[in-house]
């Protein structure tokens, strides 16, 4: 029973890190009608950049580690926010009106550019050190699995996040003119909503989203440059329950994904299996859909 509550607390952990990645999806979709593929490789460009920050630098003497910390995340979320800039002026205001494919197959594009550059600079398969939030010694052993106050940090701030975006969407003057264009693009633009600002904003917040989810998953997994680029299969997964609309569906999604991803790990030893796991709700999810539809994106 200890040790299934230990899981618990484990897949709890990272379904709250699905459901942020996960929810910057579904906040580009909704302001834009991107699907962006690229958002797993746009978290780990940041990510990355933290760590060179945290690891690279040489630490000095007077700077404690949890300043060094703090700086280090800050200097990658403030990278993946010029990240989401650069990428919609350069790349993504071009193609507003483009059938909703032609944007997917330009994020595609963006994925390999990322994780390309990321292989040149921090080579591909390395192992690399997480980046942890919390000390490691304010950790505890469950039935044999370590449980460590990083785990509850990621779930408070993925879920602090996740109501925070809520928040911001449902009662910020931007947050709505973000709806309103979800819901008719043309219709706000001719009640003079800046469409263009809106975009931007959306995938600034996106990347800004995808670098959190980026570093918070950097103490469950062997952290290279492939591995945080394919968090993009997990939150599309979470994002696809919610039938890239629905923030709580989404978040209730990344949770359950998160858990189904871990449970059988207590069994199964294999690194390939939650991939499997986070495909096979994937297929599942576009099948149960597939009557109804999912939403068609109207830019």
């Amino acid at each position: 029973m200890s040790e299934l509550a230990a899981y618990t607390v484990i897949g709890l952990g990272l379904g709250a890190i699905f459901a942020l990645a996960a929810l910057g999806i579904v906040l580009i979709y909704r302001a834009t009608g991107v699907l962006n593929f690229a958002h797993g490789a746009m978290g780990m460009f940041s990510t990355f950049v933290a760590w060179q920050v945290f690891y690279g630098w040489v630490h000095p003497s007077w700077m404690p580690t949890w300043a060094l910390t703090a700086v280090a995340v800050l200097v990658g979320l403030a990278f993946a926010v010029v990240l989401g800039l650069v990428l919609e002026l350069a790349v993504f205001q071009w193609v507003r009106t483009r059938p909703p494919v032609t944007k997917a197959v330009i994020t595609i594009g963006v994925l390999l550019a990322l994780q390309s550059a990321a292989s040149l600079i921090w080579k591909n398969n390395q192992y690399h050190l997480p980046i942890y939030l919390a000390p490691q010694t304010w950790t505890r052993e469950v039935a044999g699995v370590p449980i460590g106050a990083n785990t509850i940090v990621i779930v408070v701030v993925a879920i602090g996040l996740a109501f925070g975006l809520a928040a911001f969407l449902q009662f910020t003057r931007l947050g709505r003119a973000m709806r309103a264009v979800s819901d008719d693009p043309v219709s706000a633009s001719l009640w003079a909503v800046p469409v263009g600002k809106v975009g931007a904003v959306s995938w600034m917040l996106g990347s800004l989203i995808a670098a959190v989810a980026g570093i918070l998953i950097t103490p469950f997994i062997n952290f290279d440059t492939t591995s945080l680029t394919l968090i993009i299969i997990d939150a599309l997964a979470a994002a696809l329950i919610g039938g890239l609309v629905s923030l709580p569906l989404t978040v209730l999604g990344g949770f359950l994904l998160g858990l189904l991803e871990t449970y059988p790990t207590i069994w199964i030893q294999s690194l390939g299996f939650p991939r499997l796991v986070a495909l096979l709700v994937i297929i599942a999810v576009l099948i149960v859909r597939a009557p109804r539809g999912m939403p068609v994106a109207t830019r």
